[in-house]
């Protein structure tokens, strides 16, 4: 197979999962592929750009069964499990996201890729940015403590991950539509699941401040 940038990334993100971000070097990346460490350079200027492409890939790969014509909360929510979900296939995979260096494909076409579905339901394209930078922000930081060992034990001892991860993006998504004016919306099947008895979730407009 001939030596391009969709090989290298499909390669180095293989090794990712199996020997983790800190011992992924150019070297070891040459010897799977079967080239020089030069070689490499033909196509990346540095390692950060190859890091910047792999998460590029990673996102494009995880949101490509993603709905955009859903209602923005329910976009919200399924952009972020999906991004957990993406994050935790690959070892190191929130470390590699927090810095990496964003490519231009991430930059000029997954970003607004992702903000659209807001902008599409009303929200004004700064609002729809700052929504799923924050909400992108979020999840790379709790799967950064998913993929710590010490961290993932803690958060094993005061909840059940999976069940914390859904009502805190419920939370997140609440906290839009406060801020946006919107009618709240209710909380997703299992959050609702978990919560006590006797609660009304009907949807109430709250005024933006």
């Amino acid at each position: 197979m001939a030596l391009g940038t969709e090989r290298i990334v499909e390669v180095a993100l293989e090794l990712l999962k199996e020997v983790g971000l800190d011992a992924l070097s150019t070297r070891r990346l040459a010897t799977a592929l079967d080239v020089q460490g030069p070689s490499l350079y033909h196509h990346f200027r540095n390692k950060a750009e190859l890091l910047g492409q792999m998460a590029a890939s990673m996102v494009q790969t995880g949101f490509a069964s993603l709905d955009t014509g859903a209602e923005w909360d329910e976009w919200l929510r399924a952009m972020a499990h999906a991004s957990r979900a993406m994050i935790l296939e690959y070892r190191d995979g929130a470390r590699l996201l927090a810095s990496s260096d964003p490519s231009d494909v991430m930059r000029h076409e997954l970003l607004p890729s992702v903000a659209q579905p807001l902008v599409a339901a009303g929200f004004p394209p700064r609002f729809a940015n700052e929504t799923v930078a924050a909400l992108a922000s979020f999840v790379i930081g709790w799967t950064m403590n998913e993929q710590n060992e010490r961290m993932r034990a803690l958060m094993e001892s005061m909840m059940t991950i999976d069940e914390g991860f859904a009502a805190a993006v419920d939370t997140f998504v609440i906290g839009v539509a406060v801020r946006a004016g919107r009618p709240i919306p209710r909380p997703s099947e299992g959050v609702a699941g978990m919560q006590a008895a006797g609660g009304d979730n009907q949807a109430t407009t709250v005024g933006a401040p």
